[in-house]
């Protein structure tokens, strides 16, 4: 890498949470080197998560000035005022979910905690699904614009295949393969990491070319496109490894640390 990094977007999920026997852990390596860095140069939370409790608390924990939740369909500020959404529009909305039921496909909608799908293929659900609700495809609500849907339900063969099928069918929504390949994550066009560390970067005033991501799925890489630099954790699936500019440690044992270490030169 041939510049200072201006910036640094880091994900959450296999990358900035590093305590995997302890959901939604950090550990304290990462929050000091992270608190450190963020004192000279800023380091913002880029998740496919929701705008929680738990995210707004870390992101206070390590003085984070902007957030970007669900890739791009939420942009917050430290103090949780909304400085952008993007929404895939309630008639996509309603043809994209028609088909994930003819696809007898299990899908989460706007990050909620509500499961919709047929209860007797339990076993396709993913391990951090088990703690959501599952309900009918009878059950579910008036159905509105939409910040985000994540689905699963197929081998990681169907994963793709389905991405393909919803990519044919509409050209106003991003698709990311996500969970070691078992799910897909359904954004507007428009909420993309990259297109969100972009806008980050233009209200910081700095130059996106001398920005950082750091993630290890599908939808970290994005940022590509609009980035200096990904680094891309060693614990990345192997199609997603090979868009690294830069391959990581393992996001295990402050791994996130140990980048912004060698990057920014501290101990």
């Amino acid at each position: 890498m041939n510049f200072k990094p201006q910036a640094y977007f880091i994900d959450l999920d296999g990358t900035m949470l590093d305590l995997p026997k302890k959901e939604s852990k950090i550990s304290e390596e990462n929050i000091r080197v992270i608190q450190l860095v963020n004192k000279t140069t800023p380091v913002i939370i880029s998740t496919g998560r929701a705008n929680s409790e738990f995210v707004m608390s870390l992101t206070n924990k390590i003085h984070s000035p902007y957030v970007i939740c669900q890739n791009g369909g939420i942009i917050i500020d430290k103090d949780n005022n909304i400085l952008k959404k993007n929404e895939i529009q309630k008639d996509t909305v309603l043809e994209i979910i028609q088909i994930l039921k003819d696809e007898k496909m299990f899908f989460i909608i706007n990050s909620g905690d509500i499961i919709y799908g047929s209860d007797y293929r339990l076993k396709f659900v993913r391990p951090w699904a088990k703690k959501y609700k599952v309900l009918s495809y009878d059950n579910l609500p008036k159905l509105s614009n939409s910040t985000k849907i994540i689905t699963f339900g197929k081998t990681k063969k169907g994963i793709i295949k389905l991405k393909e099928k919803l990519a044919h069918s509409f050209e106003n929504i991003s698709l990311h393969i996500v969970s070691k390949g078992y799910s897909i994550e359904i954004n507007d066009c428009n909420a993309t990491k990259g297109i969100a560390d972009k806008f980050i970067c233009d209200l910081l005033n700095i130059d996106s070319q001398k920005a950082v991501h750091i993630g290890d799925s599908g939808n970290d890489i994005s940022s590509l496109n609009f980035l200096g630099t990904f680094v891309c954790m060693k614990n990345a699936p192997k199609n997603i490894k090979k868009y690294a500019t830069i391959l990581g440690p393992s996001y295990k044992k402050s791994g996130v640390a140990k980048i912004l270490k060698k990057l920014e030169n501290i101990l």
